[in-house]
């Protein structure tokens, strides 16, 4: 592996930077953020880093799956797992599956921090309703708790004000199709509704990965006066998808499309399906000094599938019901100091249920049969969450400002068991007492931020932030022998120490920020002598990187876009299976990994567009995009690398007239053959195949 950073790339930034100071224009070209906030504020005033995808952006892309719009954004990796509509993510942190990335719709969470799953977004209307993507990178302003380590992600929903209704399809290989459209009404002046629903439906390069899912939302907006206003939104969704597994890398050498699994588990269709409703109503007062927001909220989910990628491949039953409230005031005290006090309150009820669908026998290490109908746990946990916070914000000179914070979080635990007690079920399980367990923390935040005029800041911030464990890490327990002891999961801490530069000007913008994030308690993944995994408090680790981002208008007819990222990730200290000794040789199996990178840490991510608007042809954009990944290790031992890979995509957009536009797009021009993630999993490669070239035309009316 390489080590060390660009530092000539940082250079390059910099006087690209002093270069647009000397260009500088008269016209102010400010981006606008709402997600640190809940407020509409300009991203030079925020001494923190954020990227946003604008409405044209998304609408250029045609997405298959909103990862490939968000990947624009500087050190942003989403995986689109097997091409479904599954995911995890690299955000100041290696490829992973686990709670550092906080989602929301329209500043609302999609999920509980309790119950978390890295599939979030295949929840948020993605299909019908986007008008903007914003990411929050690093731990979260006071406004956000748990899960807000590594970044916050939000989807922002089309308003009712955008009054055009619309009717769009894409069709693609392999039997892709996606259908989505939007109605508005305005009832009155101060008074309008939107209704908009999405269906998309894909066989899937892959054997066995066909996906269907349906979207169906509504947005009302009523101006009571000119201080008040309410906003109610509904957001659902279903999807019913297909599941396969990760290749070995002989599978993968002879055929990426397969789906990986045994014959017998093909037999009985293994699928994911989930459910999803969400409304909530926001209600805004603001009156010259005064703003206050009041979010109640309702949510449910259920999700159930098949676990494709456990040795003996359970069934798993889950929903989650949750009831929240999101409020907050902002008081102006002079026009250079303001404070903001909030607290947000949730109650969620989750019931988890798993059990063996069809009898199965492993081979390899710790060998077993598995019989048909075992259950695995059944029970069900009730996490309530009150987390007061405040944050003030102030000027020290007329250009510099600072900002501090403090976020209380309590988070309390009711876990009841519909099993009996016992150490070990015969594979490794074991099911314990009902119980209650409760997480406190304080998260002190500050920043500053110096105004260089009026297009460009720098800024220094310190923030730490907390991820609990999830209930499956507290009470779904392996036996007292191969796992840790109850009550020995304590929440991560993460400590952000960030600097960064930004400006906007006419033609260029330009995004730079450094960090340093300390993990203590970190939860790593822990094997059993069954080959199962189990998490633990166990080790301290280090993410450092830089990430450098920029958009350039060339001419009227050509502009450029480059998000890079530069990282290493590694452990501070981690002694794996520390105290653990071999069931059969009786000797130790410690291993001291302090000093090793993380698995799954790609040394740099790149993604470079090349747009062209058409001076002869009115209405026609192109776009030529590359994507990057660097090498990085598959295993924690640092002894098997995966080189990375290289892909080109092409965009095309061809506006007819003002109601009817034609895309096109072509995913890896080249069919390039590569692995998206690859890692060493029970002791066998997994490997997740990329997608071939793939090709999509489209339709977009508007009327």
């Amino acid at each position: 592996m390489k080590s060390g950073f660009s530092y000539s790339l940082i250079a390059v930034a910099l006087l690209q930077a002093d270069m647009l100071y000397a260009q500088q224009q008269s016209d102010d070209i400010e981006k606008i953020i709402v997600t640190a906030s809940r407020t509409a504020k300009a991203n030079t005033d925020l001494a923190l880093s954020v990227g946003s995808v604008s409405s044209e952006v998304i609408k250029n892309d045609n997405a298959q799956h909103v990862s490939e719009s968000l990947e624009t954004i500087s050190g942003v990796l989403l995986n689109q797992l097997s091409g479904g509509q599954g995911h995890n993510a690299a955000i100041r942190m290696p490829i992973n599956f686990g709670g550092y990335t906080l989602y929301l719709q329209d500043n609302v969470p999609l999920q509980s921090a309790a119950f978390y799953n890295h599939n979030a977004l295949w929840w948020a209307s993605t299909n019908s309703s986007l008008s903007r993507l914003e990411v929050v990178k690093g731990a979260g302003t006071s406004l956000y708790g748990s899960g807000a380590v590594a970044a916050t992600v939000n989807v922002i929903s089309a308003p009712v004000s955008n009054e055009n209704d619309n009717l769009a399809i894409t069709l693609g290989e392999h039997a892709y199709q996606r259908l989505s459209g939007s109605v508005t009404h305005n009832i009155s002046d101060t008074n309008g509704i939107r209704v908009s629903a999405a269906h998309l439906d894909n066989d899937g390069w892959r054997a066995h990965s066909s996906v269907k899912k349906s979207e169906f939302n509504v947005l009302h907006e009523f101006q009571i006066d000119d201080k008040q206003s309410i906003k109610t939104s509904l957001i659902s969704s279903t999807l019913d998808q297909q599941m396969l597994d990760a290749l070995e890398e002989d599978e993968f050498l002879q055929d990426p499309a397969q789906a990986g699994l045994p014959t017998e588990v093909l037999a009985i269709d293994p699928r994911r399906t989930t459910d999803y409703v969400r409304l909530s109503s926001e209600y805004t007062y603001e009156d010259n000094d005064f703003y206050a927001s009041v979010i109640p909220y309702l949510r449910y989910r259920n999700n159930d599938y098949i676990a494709t990628w456990q040795p003996n491949m359970p069934k798993i039953e889950s929903s989650v019901n949750s009831i929240g409230l999101l409020a907050l005031t902002n008081f102006r005290h002079t026009t250079d100091f303001e404070t903001t006090i909030g607290i947000d309150l949730e109650r969620s009820e989750g019931d988890a249920y798993s059990y063996q669908p069809t009898t199965r026998t492993t081979t390899g290490w710790a060998a077993a049969t598995y019989p048909e109908g075992h259950v695995f746990y059944d029970d069900a946990t009730t996490f309530v969450g009150i987390s007061p916070y405040i944050q003030h914000l102030g000027k020290i000179t007329e250009r510099l400002n600072y900002a501090v914070g403090l976020r209380y979080d309590h988070n309390k635990y009711e876990f009841s068991n519909a099993l009996p007690v016992y150490d070990n079920d015969g594979f490794g399980n074991r099911s314990i007492a009902s119980r209650n367990d409760t997480f406190e923390h304080l998260s002190p935040k500050a920043s500053l931020n110096y105004q260089l005029n009026t297009h460009s800041s720098i800024y220094t911030r310190y923030a730490n932030a907390i991820r609990i464990p999830t209930f499956s890490e507290l009470y779904h327990l392996k036996t007292k022998e191969t796992s840790a002891q109850l009550s020995s999961l304590n929440e991560e801490v993460s400590d952000t120490y960030e600097i960064g530069y930004k400006a906007n000007f006419d033609k260029v913008s330009v995004e730079l920020a450094y960090y340093v994030m300390d993990v203590k308690d970190a939860i790593v993944t822990a094997y059993d002598d069954f080959g199962s995994s189990l998490r633990v408090n166990a080790a301290e680790v280090q993410h450092q990187g830089f990430e450098f981002g920029t958009t350039y208008t060339i001419s009227p007819a050509w502009s450029l876009a480059l998000a890079y990222s530069q990282s290493n990730h590694k452990f501070d200290h981690y002694i794996q299976d520390e105290g653990r000794i071999d069931y059969k040789t009786k000797k130790s199996k410690e291993v001291d990994l302090s000093g090793n990178s993380l698995v799954m840490a790609p040394e740099y991510v790149a993604n470079f567009r090349l747009n062209y608007n058409s001076q002869t042809i009115s209405g026609l954009n192109i776009t030529a995009e590359i994507k990057s990944i660097g090498d990085y290790w598959m295993d924690s031992e640092n002894s098997q690398e995966y080189s990375g890979y290289t892909i080109a995509n092409l965009k095309a957009n061809y506006q007819v007239n003002d109601a009817l536009k034609v895309h096109a797009r072509v995913a890896n021009i080249t069919d390039k053959t590569y692995a998206l993630q690859a890692e060493i999993r029970y002791n066998r490669e997994r490997i997740q195949p990329g997608g071939p070239r793939m090709a999509y035309i489209g339709l977009d009316h508007s009327f």
